[in-house]
């Protein structure tokens, strides 16, 4: 496995988060001696302790063990988790369909992009994978009138308004409704790819679905693991390891629906070979996952410029300020593709600018300001922990 992700990212799971990952996916015998290993080193019997991680794997795990027959007074409780998740699912996917709707009758091309993909692709089941919010991919050309469509059906931006300029330096952005669901607009599906034809080919091969009746689009099945293991490979604040139960239901789901051509062209054309090689090996090794071992291989010799592993380790690790500062250099470079380095300092500024929603003057400020944020914020979790 690559020594930048397992000896320094922090998108892993813990040992135990392992373990209920196994009981949750394996079958047979493997999946009930890791179900009484998780059983004796975790309290489960107040499950709202639970890390939000190891939480939203329980209505998985509760189908994984009843289907073994397993036999275990706490099943009621996870069949309680279960059914919730079903219960809030649906009425989100009814959500997602009328906006869905809208979307088609404003001639808005549209893609569903993460759980609620999966759920219609992979687990066929709304109990089976929690969401706290859907995400939806359109074109780069039409997000602006996609903005101004969610603003007309009552859904608010948050923190600030995202204009043309921030949409040609960004990739998505959090709406709200009054209810208090969430919802991400995409107009390009990795953070790492923001210019204007990075999707085309993702466009091109989408595979059509409907959600509650209504015609809707999903990555393919390929390019489906691809979004899962790069998006899974990032670090953040809720243990993010469902991406491990997400590429395992998708492959066995399709064990030979996957096209290893592609999805190794795809990550060598976005230069993301590194969090495809790590999560790919992970999944082999630890889960046995049908992944073909020339793919393994190939993905081993190709060639990762130092540019790539910074912009990597950046990913998988907390940021700081100065690594956050670093990662929109990464961002702004790609952007500006082969052009001199000199070039791409001139231009970073300006970056900055359309990212940040500020004038020239005001961006030492604001970076200053944001520094000073993140010190109070790391000051008030130290002393809540």
């Amino acid at each position: 496995m690559n020594a930048i992700g397992k000896k320094d990212g922090c998108f892993w799971p813990l040992p135990d988060q392992e373990l209920l990952l196994k009981a949750a996916l394996l079958g047979n015998d493997k999946a009930g001696s890791a179900w009484n290993e998780w059983r004796s080193h975790v309290d489960i019997d107040d499950i709202e302790k639970l890390d939000p991680g190891s939480y939203r794997l329980l209505p998985l795990l509760y189908r994984n063990l009843n289907s073994l027959g397993v036999k275990d007074p706490i099943l009621m409780k996870l069949k309680g988790v279960y059914r919730l998740t079903w219960y809030k699912n649906h009425m989100l996917f009814h959500t997602i369909a009328g906006l869905l709707r809208s979307f088609n009758d404003a001639g808005i091309d549209s893609m569903f992009l993460k759980g609620a993909a999966l759920i219609l692709l992979c687990y066929g089941d709304y109990g089976l994978r929690p969401m706290n919010d859907f995400d939806v991919l359109v074109p780069a050309e039409q997000a602006v009138p996609a903005v101004r469509l969610l603003r007309k059906l009552g859904w608010q931006p948050v923190d600030f308004e995202p204009d043309e300029k921030y949409i040609t330096v960004s990739y998505s952005h959090g709406f709200e409704d009054r209810d208090g669901r969430q919802f991400d607009l995409h107009w390009h599906i990795f953070s790492q790819c923001r210019d204007s034809h990075a999707d085309d080919d993702f466009w091109e091969k989408a595979e059509h679905t409907a959600i509650h009746n209504v015609p809707a689009r999903v990555l393919c099945l390929t390019d489906q693991l691809l979004h899962i293991c790069v998006h899974g490979a990032h670090w953040n604040i809720t243990p993010p390891f469902r991406w491990v139960a997400d590429a395992i239901m998708l492959l066995n789901k399709a064990p030979d629906g996957i096209d290893w051509n592609r999805l190794i062209e795809q990550a060598q054309k976005r230069h993301l070979i590194l969090p495809l090689q790590d999560t790919l090996n992970y999944l082999k090794e630890t889960f046995d996952a049908p992944i073909a071992l020339d793919a393994l291989k190939r993905l081993k010799d190709i060639y990762v410029p130092g540019i790539e592993r910074m912009e990597y380790r950046i990913a998988v690790n907390p940021p700081t300020p100065w690594t956050a500062m670093l990662d929109l250099w990464c961002q702004h470079s790609r952007l500006k593709g082969n052009v001199c380095l000199p070039s791409k300092m001139a231009g970073f500024p300006a970056f900055l600018q359309k990212i940040w929603g500020v004038s020239l003057w005001q961006l030492p400020f604001h970076g200053l300001s944001k520094t000073l944020s993140w010190q109070r914020k790391q000051m008030a979790d130290k002393f809540t922990r």
